[in-house]
């Protein structure tokens, strides 16, 4: 592959350091990427695949299990790259002399694909908060509209769709040897064809877009329901008896409260992410290569860890609102200790 322009491809030592100090950068680096991102993308790795676990148990007759399955899968390797960005900025790795500059490495590693699969873990978060809407507006005709085959189809499409914008990506970058001049070395480092930043700006465009899409469908429809909900929930009250009203309000209101839950964590944790894609798709120098490469970073060091809780906690909130999933999961254990007693 041909060699982006050198201006794109080797930014000096001065230009990159741009808004933030290297020392305040190796600081934040340190302490987002290696401690926090490390320990709660590590966790989500165990934590999405005790949820694949207990979603399959479940099994896939129903479409609500079908999608929170999908979702744990996405969340388990986008928890894998976080954790494999953890790694990389260690500094033990970061110092050492080696012959790969670590950043480029990472960012091609790992940068892409957990925006890949941050992206399916929204879409799919905006799908079953869509899913849920419908079983609350058309009770009676949501089974015919959404079936398991449905929920398949949505599903894979989710993930090829998301897998496919970022493919491009990976013909227009690649690794080779570079000049470093703040280290006056040659290193193995990013290297972009002719193209390759007009083909990357369109990716992340595309990126940009779906992610704000899927905030607007996840916003949307928690809206809708949380209103639908009130509304039968009063119509019910005025036509049940105090037993039944009492019954029929409570389930209402664990139902609103594990939307709202999820739709709040959603949206802490991956609001400032995306508004910060916009801000890298909108301003040219703040990139991995430009001006502001360091207050890129910086800002980066931070977002991906609120990433990394949003694809970890959501197994708090299945246990918690849950009867099946906490039933199953105490069996898990329960048979673990039997067996190693």
């Amino acid at each position: 592959m041909a060699s982006a322009n050198k201006s794109h491809s080797q930014p000096s030592e001065s230009t990159q350091a741009g808004l933030v100090d290297a020392d305040l950068l190796n600081i934040f680096i340190f302490i987002f990427y290696v401690v926090v991102l490390g320990i709660v993308s590590f966790f989500g790795m165990i934590f999405n695949t005790i949820n694949i676990i207990v979603f399959f148990k479940q099994g896939f007759k129903d479409t609500v299990n079908i999608t929170l399955f999908g979702l744990a899968v996405s969340d388990v390797l986008s928890s894998l790259t976080l954790l494999w960005m953890s790694i990389s900025y260690n500094p033990l790795f970061m110092n050492a002399d080696l012959p790969i500059d670590q950043q480029g490495f990472t960012y091609i590693t790992a940068g892409w694909l957990r925006l890949c699969f941050a992206r399916i873990s929204s879409w799919i978060t905006a799908w079953v908060t869509f899913e849920r809407c419908l079983c609350i507006a058309l009770p009676l005709k949501v089974k015919t509209i959404i079936t398991p085959t449905t929920t398949n189809v949505v599903l894979v499409g989710i993930y090829l769709t998301m897998i496919v914008s970022v493919v491009p990506v990976y013909y227009s970058i690649s690794l080779g040897p570079r000049f470093f001049p703040g280290r006056n070395a040659t290193k193995i480092g990013l290297i972009y064809t002719e193209d390759g930043l007009n083909t990357k700006d369109v990716c992340l465009s595309i990126n940009t877009l779906s992610q704000i899409a899927a905030f607007i469908a996840v916003l949307v429809c928690t809206v809708i329901l949380v209103q639908n909900l009130l509304v039968k929930s009063k119509w019910r009250q005025s036509t049940s008896s105090s037993a039944k009203q009492e019954s029929v309000t409570n389930r209402d209101k664990k139902v609103v409260k594990m939307i709202l839950l999820c739709a709040v964590i959603f949206i802490v944790c991956l609001l400032p992410g995306t508004l910060n894609i916009i801000a890298q798709f909108s301003i040219n120098e703040y990139n991995m290569v430009g001006r502001y490469h360091n207050l890129y970073l910086l800002t980066w060091t931070v977002l991906n860890s609120m990433e990394a809780v949003n694809s970890t906690v959501n197994i708090f909130v299945y246990y918690n609102m849950s009867s099946k999933y906490k039933e199953i999961l105490r069996e898990m254990f329960n048979r673990n200790k039997g067996k190693g007693m």
